[in-house]
């Protein structure tokens, strides 16, 4: 499913991001579970052994540890695996190696597909008869070859020659869920999209819908000559506030909080790129293993937004992503801003000059 496909009343909206499990280690599940939450879990578990009351109780079981991943902060697995920690509790969704022997052994070990590189292999490892589902069974047998994306939780170990992750759970992201309501169908097979907004999301770009580009050169012409600087000054004009000034240690190249998502208050940050040089965004224009986006997710910002005067590359957009959402309730949505949406924001607020400059 596309992003443009769920309305956007909808996909402004925050909504518990839950784990179809494939994979449940119950007994470190429980362990891993705050003194309260694991109390909660022990009353309301249903007795019984039949396929629903357990397929009930671990769901149960899992929601309960998204609960807590969100009060203990647990980051994702990009982010634990820069803090230089031997053991450190991670939650995210991730791509993994195909791992076809998961059919016949007892216990498997296959690569963690990243776009970062961190010295050293990141695998994970488990023992296959905490396998739940034989839909799940299959997904880790074929991986992201075939396009599977796994959220996770789990306990990333640094060994030292490897980084290696013991999983607690690992399953398809998912949005079925009773506190999702009635909207729990809708986005039922958005796990893998929903949490992106698109510009014309954020009310204060909105105008941006009347506007149509004539061809590609229309807007390139125009945004291989507009600098980082213009850009800038469009954007806080637009949200009534002044441009901060650039400096080394800076989380984002701007933060307000004065956007809104169709009525909504939320904060933001910006990264933003020039045209220099006036080509796709690659991860390597966002500084050493993506720092530049682990900064501006660290700002706390309800909204990450990405901006470039040219295309972004799928590399960003994926570890934009994976920095941004995870599984659980979280308040955090992302946001891409290509040259063509740039140019269309812009001209639809009259902040193009003839010369292709900013007003």
């Amino acid at each position: 499913m596309a992003i443009d496909k769920i309305s956007p009343e909808l996909r402004t909206q925050d909504k518990f991001h839950h784990i179809d499990m494939g994979f449940l280690n119950k007994r470190l599940c429980i362990t891993a579970l705050l003194p309260e939450v694991r109390e909660y879990f022990r009353e309301h578990q249903k007795p019984g052994t039949d396929h629903f009351t357990e397929l009930n109780n671990a769901h149960l079981l899992v929601t309960s540890l998204l609960d807590c991943c969100k009060v203990v902060d647990a980051p994702t697995l990009l982010k634990a695996l820069t803090v230089g920690k031997p053991r450190h509790l991670f939650c995210s969704t991730e791509r993994l190696e195909p791992c076809p022997e998961i059919y016949d052994s007892e216990r498997v070990c296959h690569g963690v597909r990243l776009d970062i590189d961190f010295g050293k292999p990141v695998v994970i490892a488990y023992h296959t008869s905490h396998i739940v589902s034989s839909t799940g069974r299959m997904v880790l047998a074929r991986g992201a070859d075939r396009g599977y994306l796994n959220s996770i939780v789990g306990l990333v170990h640094d060994k030292g020659d490897r980084f290696e992750i013991e999983p607690l759970v690992i399953g398809a992201p998912w949005f079925d869920h009773p506190r999702n309501g009635d909207d729990s169908h809708v986005l039922m097979w958005a796990g893998g999209v929903f949490g992106e907004v698109l510009a014309e999301d954020i009310d204060q770009f909105s105008r941006m819908r009347e506007v149509t580009v004539r061809d590609t050169e229309e807007w390139m012409e125009v945004m291989r000559t507009l600098s980082e600087d213009d850009v800038k000054r469009a954007i806080t004009k637009l949200l009534n506030e002044p441009p901060k000034k650039d400096w080394a240690g800076e989380r984002d190249d701007h933060f307000s909080a004065s956007i809104s998502l169709r009525g909504q208050r939320r904060t933001a940050a910006f990264l933003l790129k020039g045209p220099s040089p006036f080509q796709e965004m690659t991860l390597d224009m966002c500084g050493r293993r993506a720092d530049q986006i682990h900064r501006m997710v660290d700002s706390g910002a309800e909204v990450c937004v990405v901006q470039h005067s040219h295309l972004i590359g799928p590399v960003v957009r994926r570890t934009l992503r994976a920095e941004t959402i995870q599984p659980g309730h979280r308040r955090r949505k992302y946001c891409l801003m290509d040259g063509q949406v740039t140019y269309r924001i812009l001209k639809a607020y009259s902040l193009l000059q003839s010369n292709g400059g900013s007003e």
